[in-house]
């Protein structure tokens, strides 16, 4: 299991707060929400269906929830994952992010 560091840059602050909290509330429901019931929507402010989002439990190999934070108009989310990554990315793009990148990869650019 690697940790990962997913950055996505918003047109705003404002904009990335409210994306980190649809996105930290989206990520608690995964881990303890019941599937059972209609999937919340975490991402329609956004005009995202928040449905084309949700990961199969099967698919799920974090220890623990991704976090995102607010760094300026950039949203860093950080998970323990081998298996989400893309998706996370995919995440962050479909939200609004204008530039999607993982720590790793905008460190090794700034070389």
């Amino acid at each position: 299991m690697q940790e990962v560091e997913i950055i996505g840059t918003f047109e705003s602050e404002e904009t990335a707060r409210t994306v980190a909290k649809a996105l930290n509330a989206f990520f608690q429901w995964l881990m303890e929400g019941d599937r059972d019931e209609d999937v919340p929507e975490f991402f329609e402010d956004f005009g995202v269906t928040t449905e084309d989002f949700v990961v199969d439990e099967d698919d799920i190999d974090w220890p623990e929830a991704p976090r995102a934070r607010v760094r300026g108009p950039r949203i860093a989310v950080t998970a323990e994952t081998n298996q989400t990554t893309d998706t996370l990315q995919e995440l962050l793009e479909a939200l609004g992010a204008f530039d999607v990148s993982q720590a790793d990869e905008a460190d090794e650019a700034d070389d």
